[in-house]
């Protein structure tokens, strides 16, 4: 939500707390004169109810974010008690009043309800960022899809596909049959599979090794391309096409000649870490011929994993033009 627009719900509602407050004033007395003549009082109160409201508004609230239902029910009512006493007795000291137990437990039920409209509030901002979180990842998913769609099917990446297929079709059919459903699962998975908000990491896998298995049809030594697998749990899931811009950038900026590997690429779980490694050795001629399309898709998927992984994700890049490499790391 808009920082602007959260101030403005804060201050509508503290305008009516004292709107409120003034007119149960107001009618307990003879006229609002009571205010200014017990200003104080009235200014403590407000920093009371500021203070309650505030502490659940930052604090008591993530118990709830957490699902610590109990815990908050507990915890709040300590915080509304503990809080009115302390603030009671001071209030006595401070302007000569009498301790009453009733209105003690007055002020406590009041200091409980003023914190309730402080989670409550917090409560309608989260649900309101939720909303906006969710528009705005289905839009990057989305250009994600569109922009991998087009990395994927462009006119290109077809022709030079179709001309290694065409290539092996006499000298081995077997494996221009094989790249041609290969070419067709990629499709599948892109029309169909991406479109969730969760898929398999087994399947995102296998779309990589497929993607892997056409890109490689043009190179003439394919071991110059690493694509290692470890600990991958049969039911972990994921958001889709999160790695892809880096194996495409791979791919696009690699340098194949020299000695050893090209591409090395990893994928593998910890616990509930996925952690992703792409290295490769850096052309410099092809990353000036390139545009700043590289850049572009690294910067929606920052935006993605931000909205997609909020806290729960690690992304280091380092480009020093001899090897780009790249490690992720998502907490699921």
């Amino acid at each position: 939500m808009n920082r602007l627009i959260v101030i403005i719900l804060h201050l509508f509602y503290w305008l009516v707390f004292l709107l409120f407050s003034s007119m149960v004033s107001f009618r307990l007395t003879e006229g609002l004169s009571y205010i200014s003549l017990n200003l104080g009082v009235f200014i403590y109160n407000l920093v009371w109810a500021m203070v309650q409201f505030y502490l659940f508004y930052y604090f008591v609230y993530r118990y709830i974010e957490k699902q610590k239902y109990i815990q908050y029910i507990v915890v709040s009512l300590f915080v509304a008690i503990v809080l009115s006493s302390f603030l009671y007795v001071f209030f006595t000291r401070l302007f000569n009043q009498s301790f009453n137990i009733v209105f003690l437990l007055r002020t406590m039920a009041g200091t409980f309800i003023i914190g309730h409209t402080g989670s409550l509030l917090k409560g309608f901002v989260a649900w309101f960022c939720d909303i906006q979180n969710k528009r705005e990842t289905e839009k990057l998913l989305l250009q994600t899809k569109l922009d991998a769609l087009h990395a994927q099917l462009n006119p290109h990446f077809l022709f030079n596909t179709l001309n290694n297929i065409d290539s092996l079709i006499n000298s081995k059919p077997e494996k221009a049959s094989k790249a041609l459903l290969t070419l067709s699962n990629i499709m599948r998975f892109m029309l169909y599979d991406a479109r969730s908000e969760r898929v398999k990491l087994a399947d995102e896998i296998q779309h990589y090794k497929s993607i892997i298995d056409l890109q490689i049809l043009r190179l003439k030594e394919p071991s110059k391309v690493q694509f290692n697998i470890e600990h991958v749990g049969t039911e972990v899931e994921i958001a889709p096409l999160l790695f892809l811009p880096f194996i495409e950038n791979a791919f696009n900026y690699a340098l194949f000649d020299g000695e050893g590997t090209a591409i090395d690429i990893a994928i593998k779980t910890t616990g509930k870490n996925v952690i992703f490694e792409c290295k490769n050795r850096v052309n410099p001629a092809k990353v000036k011929a390139k545009s700043n399309n590289a850049g572009i898709g690294l910067s929606n998927l920052r935006k993605r994993l931000e909205l997609t992984y909020p806290s729960r994700h690690k992304l280091q890049i380092v480009n020093d033009n001899l090897y780009f490499s790249a490690q992720l790391s998502i907490q699921l």
